[in-house]
């Protein structure tokens, strides 16, 4: 499953309302000026299709960038409309990799996949930073304590 929010004004609204599908691509820092110059002009006045090599995958109406190392086609599941943003939730339905970006076992690497990353409030970009430890064990120490309580 994955979830992301968009800004109730955005045209992509529409088309994953309209069909229940959507794609994540993700870019990689590379693609900063292409990434940023697509949020700055809207789909209503914009054909930013020309833009990418655009490919069908699996879903009809969820489109994939193929200068995106990693793309995934959702199902919409659910729609949650907040004060200034759309909630969308999908069933990753298929997943689209570069070899370059996957590890030994044909997972996505985040190191090679170097995602363009933004946040906000700050409206910044960065890349991934280093590896500082291990999901759902670098916290047993303090959970073995706490049975030992």
């Amino acid at each position: 499953m994955l979830a992301m929010g968009v800004h109730a004004s955005h045209f992509t609204n529409q088309g994953i309302l309209e069909h229940r599908q959507f794609s994540i691509c993700h870019p990689t820092a590379a693609m900063l000026e292409i990434t940023d110059y697509c949020g700055l002009v809207s789909g209503k006045r914009t054909d930013k299709s020309g833009l990418f090599n655009v490919l069908q995958g699996e879903l009809e109406h969820a489109p994939l960038i193929a200068e995106c190392p990693l793309c995934l086609e959702c199902e919409l599941v659910e729609h949650v409309e907040l004060p200034s943003n759309h909630l969308f939730v999908g069933e990753i339905k298929a997943a689209w990799a570069d070899k370059g970006v996957l590890d030994a076992e044909g997972r996505p690497d985040i190191v090679k996949l170097d995602p363009l990353l933004l946040t906000m409030p700050d409206n910044g970009y960065y890349r991934v930073g280093e590896h500082v430890g291990r999901a759902w064990s670098a916290g047993k120490t303090l959970k073995k304590k706490e049975k030992d309580v």
